[in-house]
């Protein structure tokens, strides 16, 4: 009697059994990469499974005239001719000013020529300043051309893989086409769904061992990002996503999988 009721009460204090559940592996981002504006495609460097790099160059949109724009624009940004004219004529008039104001301190320049001289003075430092302001004026146009022609420039947001190329060379990209699809395999997001009964016993940050279906094989490690506070009152469950870690893309996204979240009780970790 008494070993039953050492057995009875080993059993209730004993954690939950581990529990197994259906889980879906998917990309942790899927991103529709588009344009900054619309235009001709001139080329695309990339083709569906290529790895690319956040930042990486994918496609480049036909700039004929931002170029000969941009490229008039320098010049007018680089040319000092028109500074540096008005400089050395204003250190002449200067020298003519100063001159003249020692002679008129002597007597042998009038007072109206000096104003004169003066006058001139003043023209030329405002007409000098006219000039620096065209060119720096010319330097903003170019920042805002040189800005355009990056808008030509499309590059991969994250890092992943190139799922689809829905363009090729040659074809238009419309202002909020897409060009490619890329998703992010690195991490994984692992998708469950779990029985209302489980809710409470599982906490964000807590892990679980994830098995993928085959072909690939193995046990891996996943912590618990996010769980769901909305059930599905028809299916009487609720979601959650797991993390996983996939630093060799060695597990493939679209892949069914099992999820073991290991031994707890109800109502704790």
């Amino acid at each position: 009697m008494q070993f039953r009721f050492a057995l009875a009460f080993a059993l209730c204090a004993a954690p939950a059994a581990a529990e197994t559940f259906d889980c879906v592996i998917d990309p942790s981002q899927t991103v529709e990469v588009a344009g900054s504006s619309g235009g001709v495609v001139s080329r695309v460097f990339v083709q569906p499974g290529d790895e690319v790099s956040k930042g990486q160059l994918l496609a480049t949109l036909d700039s004929t005239i931002q170029l000969a724009t941009a490229d008039m624009l320098r010049l007018r940004a680089s040319d000092t001719s028109e500074i540096e004219a008005q400089s050395t004529q204003l250190a002449f008039l200067e020298g003519r000013l100063e001159r003249a104001q020692e002679l008129s301190d002597r007597g042998v320049v009038t007072r109206e020529g000096l104003e004169e001289i003066q006058s001139a003075v003043d023209a030329s430092r405002a007409m000098l300043a006219r000039a620096e302001l065209s060119r720096r004026v010319a330097m903003e146009e170019l920042k805002r051309a040189e800005a355009l022609l990056s808008l030509l420039e499309i590059h991969s947001p994250i890092d992943g893989i190139v799922l689809e190329r829905h363009l090729e060379d040659g074809e238009y990209l419309p202002q909020e086409g897409r060009l490619a699809t890329i998703v992010q395999l690195d991490p994984l997001d692992v998708v469950a769904f779990l029985p209302v009964r489980e809710f409470g016993t599982i906490e964000e940050g807590d892990t679980a061992q994830v098995r993928p279906a085959p072909p690939v094989d193995g046990e891996h490690t996943a912590e618990i990002t996010r769980i769901d506070k909305v059930f599905d009152v028809a299916s009487g469950t609720f979601g959650l996503h797991l993390r996983l870690d996939n630093p060799d893309l060695e597990i493939p996204a679209g892949l069914r999988c099992k999820v073991d979240f290991g031994p707890r009780s109800p109502g704790g970790g």
